[in-house]
């Protein structure tokens, strides 16, 4: 790196610490340039324009060199003050927000050349430092545009987990968000006789700063496909923090193990066989079905009245279909108990396909409403089986995008809703972030059509973005589900831990409760405590709720 010219201020206000410091810096080998002010109104404009290296003045009392530090912290943190007395002698000291400060004597006379000397040369060493950090920064984000826009799957990982992919190594393990990726450990994808082996070369890449030879692996998709594939280990920096780049060249295309029948990923698909189609479709979404209830004759005045029966609803069940109800963990005591109603699809034993497996095939056939209404059905059935003088109680339900897009799916979600209207509100309908940013106009359609229908309303998979507390203010939803990216971050980054407590007391403020999720170990679940959020999600709640009981 080429050595850069030091700039060096000095205020002009003692002839006999001028005169010094012109003798001492002739003498120096660091090349260098000097400039004079003759007084603190002509600093800051020098601090502002130049970021001068050094800064040398005459001494002076306890509350001016406060104000000379605060003003350096303001404008300049880097710049090194150096207070030139007769006797006094202070070594480098750091003081607010980094910036430090010494104090050399210029009547010891043999010494004080040296004292300068040195200053020049830690300034230096300072400032190349200072550019190097800079460049090495650059050099991050330039590998992480080429991260993004490259055909090779490429993933950032620390300590087994999952920070950042690109769109090709989503695609060849069928992840359907980056969200989703982050909650599985990369050693999932590994088949588990080889798992031993990569587990070990990722912690030596954490730590290391050599990639690693190819190494010839057995990886598995989300689908339960097998793949040979080249992966690589190279050391890199992500945000500041240490991890490592896991690159993935597959050498053969995925393929199904032991498939001699496709079995259906949902129960609206036809399970089909290399000869014929063995089962008939299901019809596209059962109605929630009230059973209304004769009217009540007319009795005397005297007569005490009994409370109208609740009303039963049911619905068909589905083969295969089954509807999990898993609860939250809230944070305090005078909150309705929350549950998310999750369905998992079980078509053979041995063979399971989870909610967000469901979602993400469903997405990608248009048939999430399908998905979504039988969803909300189930949890109508659930609540109103509930007895009517339990406590407080919500049941979170997510939708797709296309109720800002199918008027009509809308419609006949409106009167599912109806059907069961003194149920329905404990419904929570949750409507995903980006596809309400997608489509503005159709929010507040959506948010009319629910509050007729009589159920509450959350936004889900909220990510950080400057739209999102206007928003929320805008449109006063009942909850906020914060993306598992949150959870994620908040472990290991202090800052992201500040910005998220400020963030959840600020969307509390407006009025909302905020549901964090992705909460998977106990360090995660002791720093999400602390902040204004009302419910928590994830595996290590599962097993907290799961010993207290839900109420």
């Amino acid at each position: 790196m080429k050595k850069q010219t030091l700039q060096c201020l000095v205020i002009d206000r003692d002839v006999e610490v001028t005169a010094s410091l012109d003798a001492a810096l002739r003498h120096a080998n660091t090349p260098h340039e000097l400039q004079r002010i003759a007084s603190m109104q002509q600093l800051i404009p020098a601090l502002t324009q130049q970021k001068p290296h050094l800064l040398f003045c005459p001494p002076a009392h306890a509350e001016a060199a406060s104000v000379l530090l605060e003003t350096l912290q303001r404008h300049s943190p880097d710049t090194l003050l150096v207070q030139v007395a007769r006797d006094e002698w202070q070594g480098l000291t750091t003081w607010l927000a980094g910036v430090e400060s010494c104090v050399l004597p210029i009547r010891d006379v043999d010494y004080f050349a040296q004292y300068i000397d040195f200053l020049l040369h830690y300034a230096t060493l300072k400032h190349e430092f200072r550019q190097s950090k800079h460049l090495l920064g650059v050099a991050e984000l330039r590998c992480h545009w080429l991260v993004d826009y490259s055909w090779e799957a490429i993933a950032y990982v620390a300590q087994g987990v999952h920070l950042y992919a690109n769109n090709a190594y989503l695609s060849l393990f069928g992840f359907a968000s980056p969200a989703a990726m982050r909650t599985l450990p990369v050693s999932q994808l590994v088949a588990t006789d080889e798992r031993k082996t990569f587990e070990a070369l990722g912690r030596a890449a954490d730590v290391g700063s050599r990639p690693s030879n190819r190494l010839l692996i057995s990886l598995r998709t989300l689908a339960g496909e097998s793949m040979r594939a080249e992966v690589r280990f190279i050391p890199a920096v992500l945000k500041g923090k240490r991890c490592y780049q896991l690159h993935v060249r597959p050498l053969e295309r995925p393929t199904r193990v032991a498939a001699v029948v496709q079995t259906p990923v949902s129960p609206w698909d036809q399970a089909v066989t290399p000869t014929a189609v063995v089962a008939p479709s299901v019809p596209l979404a059962p109605p929630v079905v009230p059973v209304v209830q004769p009217p009540i004759a007319p009795v005397a005045l005297s007569t005490p009245v009994a409370p109208p029966p609740r009303p039963k609803v049911s619905m068909p069940a589905l083969n295969g279909m089954h509807e999990m109800f898993t609860p939250a963990m809230k944070l305090r005591e005078s909150l309705p108990t929350l549950c998310f109603a999750e369905p998992v699809f079980q078509p053979q034993p041995g063979r399971r396909f989870s909610y967000l497996s469901l979602v993400r095939r469903l997405r990608a056939n248009n048939a999430r409403f399908r998905l979504d209404y039988w969803n909300v059905g189930q949890a109508l059935v659930h609540v109103a089986a509930r007895q009517p003088t339990s406590a407080p109680y919500w049941v979170l339900v997510a939708v797709g995008g296309w109720i800002f897009k199918q008027d009509k799916a809308c419609k006949r979600l409106a009167r599912l809703l109806t059907a069961a209207s003194q149920v329905a509100a404990k419904i929570v309908v949750a409507v995903e972030y980006r596809d309400c940013l997608l489509d503005v106009r159709a929010v507040g359609k959506v948010v009319m059509l629910l509050k007729q229908a009589g159920v509450l309303l959350a936004i889900d998979n909220v990510v950080d973005d400057a739209r999102l507390l206007p928003f929320i203010r805008a449109v006063k939803p009942a909850l906020v589900r914060l993306s598992p990216e949150w959870a994620a971050n908040v472990a290991v980054d202090t800052e992201d831990a500040r910005y998220l407590h400020k963030l959840t007391h600020q969307i509390s403020e407006a009025g909302s409760r905020v549901i964090i999720s992705g909460v998977h170990d106990v360090a995660t679940l002791n720093l999400v405590c602390a902040t204004s959020a009302a419910y928590l999600q994830g595996r290590i709640v599962q097993q907290q709720v799961a010993q207290e009981g839900v109420k």
